[in-house]
């Protein structure tokens, strides 16, 4: 018996001393997913009001171009307008070349495309940080609930999804909704 605890204890001291040196990889939980969100402060709105929500962008270690669908059901939101916001996207050096941001509120959807030029100016970062790159204002048309979405299906359009310098399309980018619970009155 004392020699199969002797035993015992070699073996649990061996598989200490190998697994003590090995870089297993990182927490799972701890990984920064690049995601393109829609994000506004609060999650209620009253039928007419107006409120203010971002499209911005995380984890995505170079960006060149950008295409993205905002998608919505034309019963219950309209956009009321769209910005670009360039502060991050022009902060490489390159000029912002917006190719579409239009609004199709009877269609329930818009359409936002715009690039870098030097796309040698491209920026990004793998940190876990949103930057803005779009501001919106969203009216609310009835009661309900009601989801702003965001779509870069690339194999829809061509024109969506988050591009490298070199033309490449970025893949594995997650995206993020907001939805508000409209109400009639207070």
């Amino acid at each position: 018996m004392k020699r199969f605890i002797i035993c015992l204890a070699a073996t649990a001291a061996m598989l200490l001393l190998l697994t003590a040196s090995c870089d297993c990889g990182s927490d799972p939980e701890d990984e920064v997913v690049p995601t393109i969100a829609v994000i506004s402060s609060g999650n209620a709105m009253l039928v007419g009001e107006v409120v203010e929500a971002q499209v911005k962008i995380k984890a995505v270690p170079e960006v060149a171009g950008l295409g993205f669908k905002l998608n919505y059901d034309p019963y219950k939101l309209e956009i009321v307008s769209l910005t670009r916001d360039d502060s991050w996207l022009a902060s490489g050096g390159g000029t912002i070349q917006q190719m579409a941001l239009n609004t199709f509120n009877e269609a329930g959807y818009a359409k936002v495309v715009l690039a870098i030029f030097p796309t040698t100016n491209a920026v990004g970062d793998e940190e876990d940080a949103y930057h803005s790159v779009l501001s919106i204002r969203v009216r609310a048309k009835s009661a309900g609930n009601a989801t702003l979405s965001i779509s870069i299906d690339n194999s829809t359009d061509s024109d969506l999804g988050v591009f490298k310098a070199n033309g490449e399309l970025w893949t594995g980018i997650a995206t993020a909704n907001h939805s508000w619970s409209v109400t009639n009155s207070k």
